[in-house]
């Protein structure tokens, strides 16, 4: 007998009709789909939005790659206009450079001038007569040859030409000995002064090899040898 008072021994099934099935298994496959649509259409606007943010963020790196390619060219233009600016100022330095130089140059030059005519015309000390206005010496380019420059004057006075020949004693040590040469030598043609108001003198002298200059004299002498003026002078640094 079957006792009913017994919990699961009773089992009962609900069946459904094959068109409700049908109708669950429709409206579940809508639902699907519009959660599809739903998720795709989602998708889309998303990619649209990153698309268009990153269009966006490309676009303000190439204006802002465009400013600063803009920022370099102006940088580049006003450094070469810094340059040229620079040079020239620096040739325009340098031109005027060589113009003082020059006019300091001719400045001292004009005073030498002046001072030599000076000189001979109204001498500061008021004495006339012969005198040794300067010497020069420079090396000529080998060793131990030299060329010098002397000049004479006649200050105050010119009524007289000065007659008479010029000599130069050169001091020094040879061989560890005090030694003077004598230019020109009493075997050479000598130096003659013949002027009434200035004489420039200008020769070349060699000296031995072994042979260092301390000082060189300058005289002035008369046919006869009297000595009508002297000076002497430091050998330059040449």
């Amino acid at each position: 007998m079957l006792d009913l008072n017994k919990p699961g021994d009773l089992v009962i099934k609900t069946r459904y009709s094959p068109r409700i099935k049908l109708l669950v298994a429709v409206i579940a496959a809508v639902l699907l789909l519009t959660s599809a649509g739903l998720i795709y259409n989602y998708g889309l606007n998303r990619a649209g939005f990153e698309r268009q943010s990153a269009e966006q963020t490309q676009q303000t790196l190439q204006d802002e790659s465009r400013k600063m390619r803009d920022a370099n060219r102006d940088l580049q233009e006003s450094l070469a206009r810094a340059q040229r600016t620079i040079q020239m100022d620096q040739a325009a330095y340098q031109d005027l450079d060589k113009s003082l130089k020059s006019s300091a140059q001719e400045i001292v030059k004009l005073r030498e001038e002046l001072n030599f005519y000076r000189n001979i015309i109204s001498p500061a000390d008021k004495k006339s007569g012969l005198r040794i206005q300067n010497l020069y010496i420079e090396s000529a380019g080998s060793a131990n040859q030299y060329r010098y420059k002397l000049v004479l004057i006649q200050a105050l006075k010119h009524e007289q030409t000065i007659l008479g020949r010029a000599v130069l004693e050169i001091s020094g040590v040879q061989v560890g000995e005090d030694v003077v040469i004598r230019v020109p030598a009493a075997n050479e043609r000598p130096i003659q002064v013949n002027f009434k108001y200035f004489q420039d003198i200008a020769g070349k002298l060699e000296l031995p090899s072994n042979f260092k200059p301390k000082r060189i004299k300058v005289s002035i002498l008369t046919s006869s040898g009297t000595s009508m003026a002297e000076a002497t002078y430091d050998w330059p640094p040449v």
